[in-house]
Order: C-alpha cells, then structure tokens, then sequence
C-alpha cells in the first residue's frame, strides 16, 4: 500500500516524541522480563539486548540504487500538475510536457521519514510518496524544457533530505546515550532488588489499630526505587502505618497545644518517636525508631537508614528549604523514605502558613510533584536529589497547628464585633 503525504517529508510529527515514547517504555520492558530469565542472565546481556531492541535505526539512503526513468511525455494543466483524467469532466486548458520518476530506495525507521527533528525548516523537506522500502517523486516540466533541469531539481532535494537525516542523527545519538544509561540503571535495580533485607513494622500487643478508611491514599504512581545489596525497605503499606501514628499523636498536640508550650522541638521529637515505638517493634523487641540529633528519627538496620524524620517548628521558608537540602544532600539510601513534621506555633493564620509551606515546596528545584494530598495539612510527595536526578525519594509532609493565643499579645476586636457591642 503506498502513502501518499500532502505535506513535505520531516513534517508530520516531532521525532522527540518518539525517541520519548521508546525512553518512556524502558522500565516496564526490564520489569515484565520473566523472572527465571532475568535472573539466569548476566547484566551485560541484558543490556545489549534491550539496547538494540530499542534502538532508532537512522535512515540511510542507497544512493547507489536511485533510479530515474527515462522522460515521457504528459499533459500538464495551467497550475503545472500532470493532467489525470476525469470520468464525466472535460479536460482543462492543457499544455504539453515531460516526466521522469525518481526512486530512492532506503534502510532504516520509515517513521523518521516524516518526524521533524529538533532543528529543521518551518515546512519541513520535499514532497515525496513513501513506499516500503523507498521514497518516490516524480519530476515535470513543460515541453521542450531544458532536460538537465530535472537533474538540477532532484539534486536540490536530495540534498535536503541528507541535511534533514544527518540533524536526525545528532538527535537519535543522544538518546542512544540516554536510553543506554536507563537500561543500565534499570537492570541493575532489578538484579539488586533480590539482595534486600525487608524490615516489616509488627504492631505490639494492646496498640491502637488505626483504621484507615477515611484516608484516600494511592501509591500506585509511588516509583519503586533503586537499591544497594543489603538495603533495607520499608514497605509503602508499613511506611503508611507508621504515618498514621504520627498523625493520630499530632492531631492530639493539636487538641491541648497550650500544654505544649513548655516544650521544643527536642521534647515533640521525643513524644512522637515513644509512640511509634509504643506501637511497633523490631524482630529482637528492641524500638525500631531511633533519636538523631536534636529533632531527627530514623529506622535502620546496619547503618542503613529506611526512614528518615525531622520534627522542627516553623520559622521562615528558607528554614524549610534549608533542611530539605541538608536532607538529599547527604548520602541517601534509595529506598529511604522521609518524613517532614512541621509544628507552626507563631502564624495565626494557619491556612495563609499551609499555602506559603506548599508554595516553598513547589517552587524547591528537587521537587517532582505532589502525589497525594491526605488533607490540607499533610501530602505525599516526590523529590529527586541533587546528584541524581533520577533518584526519587517519598517525601511525606505534615503540617500541625499548636498556635496559642500568647498572655503579651493584644486581643482586637473585629469590626463587626465593635458594631455588636456598641449596640
């Protein structure tokens, strides 16, 4: 079946889409590999096979092959086309002229024979008929014309089309070099997945069972990370009880915040790692929570951390930034997950506060995207580090309100209240 293109070659679609769509597939391709075939094989077969299955193969024309047929008379119409005829119509005004058909055979993607690479004419290459394995013009001229202009007139395009090929042949190269370090690091998330040490949350006796029906929580778009041998993960079901814990306790702080008053953020720390320690255990029965620092907690096995948390009060959205920076500038595990709790004891405004924290994130230059928003106060999100922009970390942020009306501070009447009582 030939196709015929209105338009000019390089001009239907941007070739950046499909070198997209191909870099896109790459990590389901690796994960639907059959387990016993993964595993038998060795990660440099892996990776040249996956390479070359998703490879862009350049086109490359067989200027040997081009063939010109020898020029036979036509019928031209004013406009200069070759005259069809018609059933039913009476031919125009015609003129007499000459055609010759150029073939140029190719090897290669034919889809590149229409995607625009990224620096090309505003209309794209000549008009020619895609074959299979060949594109196909056919030249014309009116009679008695000079017979070299036909040669003259291909010789145009075909250098166009050579320009347009060697510009999408810088593009492919560079995906070829991205493509090749995904497939790499993809492999190698695999192969090391099966060398990780699970630590798994067991409730202890007599602890509250969190329902978490009213929680509209969905990690499914959550990436699985890379991993080292002997990385500890904790699981996003486990990683989610823990949540609920701090939320239950911090929803708690925000009932009684005037009883809070006397304590810092060392003293919140304290109080939220006891109660998640009060609900979880380790397999030995010793607390899988851990203090760091003044205001940090983690859950690690070795010196590995699996979850990372940092308990601070709000001061400024540079103190926000900085710490998320003092957080993926270290040496993360990949697998390691954070948790962010903020208590505001200054903003009066607790909603004005949320916006201005969520802004500051959003504006952060690691962030990916909010995946979920538990409520107004608490979402999931997605952040890379600084080395790796290809190394996601969950991030959970919560947010708790333990603002007090302070003894110094003026109580102002609203104006509507000034109306009442001067009633």
């Amino acid at each position: 079946m030939v196709k015929q293109h209105r338009n000019n070659l390089f001009n239907d679609c941007e070739l950046s889409i499909i070198l997209e769509n191909v870099y896109n597939s790459i990590i389901p391709q690796v994960e639907s590999i059959p387990k016993e075939i993964f595993f038998s094989a060795s990660e440099t077969e892996l990776v040249e096979k996956l390479v070359a299955q998703n490879s862009i193969k350049q086109i490359t024309l067989r200027e040997d092959k081009i063939t010109m047929s020898k020029p036979a008379l036509c019928k031209l119409t004013p406009a200069g086309k070759i005259y069809r005829p018609v059933s039913g119509q009476d031919p125009p005004d015609l003129n007499d002229g000459m055609t010759t058909q150029v073939e140029i055979p190719f090897t290669g993607d034919k889809r590149l024979l229409v995607s625009r690479p990224s620096m090309h004419y505003a209309h794209g290459g000549p008009s020619f008929t895609i074959k299979e394995d060949r594109i196909i013009k056919d030249y014309v001229s009116p009679l008695y014309s000079d017979p070299k202009s036909f040669k003259r007139h291909f010789q145009r395009n075909y250098e166009t089309i050579s320009k347009y090929l060697e510009w999408q042949a810088h593009d492919i190269n560079l995906f070829a070099q991205r493509m090749r370090r995904l497939v790499i690091s993809a492999v190698a998330i695999r192969k090391k997945r099966g060398k990780t040490i699970p630590l798994h949350l067991a409730s202890n006796p007599g602890a509250n069972n969190f329902a978490s029906g009213h929680v509209n929580c969905n990690h499914a778009n959550f990436r699985r990370q890379n991993v080292n041998p002997e990385m500890p993960i904790i699981s996003d079901e486990d990683f989610t009880k823990a949540i609920q814990v701090l939320r239950h306790t911090g929803n708690s702080f925000e009932r009684t915040p005037t009883i809070l008053d006397v304590h810092n953020d060392h003293d919140l720390r304290n109080i939220l790692v006891s109660n998640l320690n009060t609900h979880f255990s380790g397999n030995n029965g010793k607390d899988m929570f851990n203090h760091v620092g003044e205001n940090g907690f983690e859950v690690s096995i070795a010196n590995r951390p699996a979850i990372i948390g940092r308990c601070f009060t709000w001061r400024c959205g540079e103190g926000l930034t900085y710490t998320i920076n003092t957080l993926i500038q270290d040496t993360l595990c990949q697998s390691c997950k954070i948790i962010l709790t903020i208590f505001n004891r200054t903003e009066k405004n607790f909603n004005v506060l949320l916006e201005l924290i969520r802004e500051t994130f959003l504006q952060h230059p690691c962030m990916v995207r909010i995946e979920n928003e538990f409520a107004k106060n608490e979402w999931h999100t997605t952040i890379n580090t600084f080395n790796d922009i290809e190394d996601y970390h969950w991030v959970h942020l919560m947010v708790f309100n333990l603002y007090t009306t302070k003894k110094n501070e003026d109580i102002h009447l609203t104006e509507e209240e000034r109306n009442f009582f001067a009633k």
